[in-house]
């Protein structure tokens, strides 16, 4: 079988704007008719740290949240404490960023709830029959939430080579005790010969799990260690690289169950948009962005989160790299170029056979008004 993926592209007019095809995607999908008067609607996505400009501007999410109050139901914002250390961390400061970034109840039209509570504790244990991990840490506003609707800025990402719905949904909805869980085979270590001893890793570790030894190279405790990566991404010399053979699939089959443990309390009452725009090649997590390695592509929407991670994909490797761009010159696989992973089809592959969706897909495309009708 084959998904529904609606698209439109970001060409746009006085009677055609891009908010409108965002409206008419969600319409498309058919997520707004299975909500009504007085469901609890989570609108999930990433509002980004405080210096990153990379992230999902509020009129999007506007746009939907406005289309979710008209049938009745009562959608609020929502996203999940961090586990590393950064502006994000606790439900305060967590509030304050997305109010600095814009996310005000006036401009988004619906409250700011962050899911897992003041410091990251209100999770619930959802079983995962035949997984990895038995039980799955989910945020309780998320897990209680009549229906979700995600909204993701698909961009590249440091550990799964992209980040969109599935990531949305997994990492993103997880606790910080569940993020650790799926980050915990992540296992970074320094390559000394390249080291400069800049101490940039020891700054960020959230674990104090790196120090600068006696030759003046970072060390990493492994004991110490929680796996989250944030030393390899701020190392200026690429000193610090991921051990992927032991890392990516055991990373990807956990994922893949937070992805079930999100969707399966839903009943189907979940849709999942993704915007194909200034699409930087790390995570939106960082207090900065690099520049986009690939010109804006689009709006994609569907009720199968893995074919619109497919899709999305697609869109990007078929574009052209930017010149200046982390994958300027490349050809081909851009995602790969951009970030490095070259295994990131893995969690595509495996969410496919796990049973969360597809990856075959049809594309309806409803640029124009009326576009998309069966």
């Amino acid at each position: 079988m084959t998904a529904k993926v609606y698209y439109a592209d970001l060409r746009a007019k006085a009677s055609n704007s891009i908010l409108d095809k965002t409206a008419r995607l969600l319409e498309r999908t058919g997520f707004l008719g299975s909500i009504g008067k007085g469901d609890l609607v989570a609108v999930k996505f990433h509002w980004g740290e405080w210096g990153n400009v990379a992230f999902l501007p509020p009129p999007f999410v506007r746009c939907a949240v406005d289309r979710i109050r008209e049938t009745g139901a009562k959608p609020f914002l929502t996203d999940t404490n961090t586990l590393y250390a950064g502006g994000r961390r606790n439900a305060v400061d967590n509030t304050l960023t997305a109010l600095k970034n814009g996310f005000s109840l006036e401009a988004a039209g619906a409250p700011v709830v962050i899911a897992d509570g003041l410091t990251g504790h209100d999770g619930v244990e959802v079983p995962v029959e035949g997984g990895r991990v038995a039980a799955a840490r989910i945020a309780g506003a998320i897990h209680h939430a009549d229906a979700l609707l995600s909204l993701a800025h698909f961009k590249g990402h440091e550990l799964y080579g992209f980040g969109g719905a599935l990531k949305n949904l997994a990492m993103g909805c997880a606790t910080p005790a569940g993020k650790q869980i799926l980050h915990s085979d992540v296992r970074p270590a320094v390559l000394a010969e390249r080291c400069a001893g800049c101490g940039a890793c020891v700054a960020v570790c959230p674990a104090g799990a790196v120090r600068i030894g006696e030759g003046g190279a970072a060390v990493i405790d492994a004991a110490a260690c929680i796996g989250c990566a944030e030393c390899t991404t701020v190392c200026p010399e690429g000193a610090i690289p991921i051990n992927w053979q032991t890392a990516m699939r055991p990373l990807v089959e956990k994922t893949a169950d937070y992805v079930k443990a999100v969707l399966g309390p839903k009943g189907g009452r979940c849709a999942f948009i993704n915007f194909v725009i200034n699409v930087s090649p790390e995570c939106d997590c960082y207090g900065w962005n690099d520049a986009p390695f690939v010109a804006d592509r689009g709006i994609l929407a569907s009720l199968d989160p893995v074919a619109v991670d497919q899709a999305s994909a697609d869109l990007v490797n078929r574009g052209a790299a930017l010149a200046g761009s982390k994958a300027d010159g490349a050809a081909g696989d851009l995602i790969a170029a951009a970030t490095g992973v070259a295994d990131w089809r893995l969690l595509l592959e495996y969410a496919e056979s796990a049973g969360i969706g597809t990856r075959r897909y049809d594309l309806v495309d409803c640029s124009a008004p009326g576009g998309g009708a069966p």
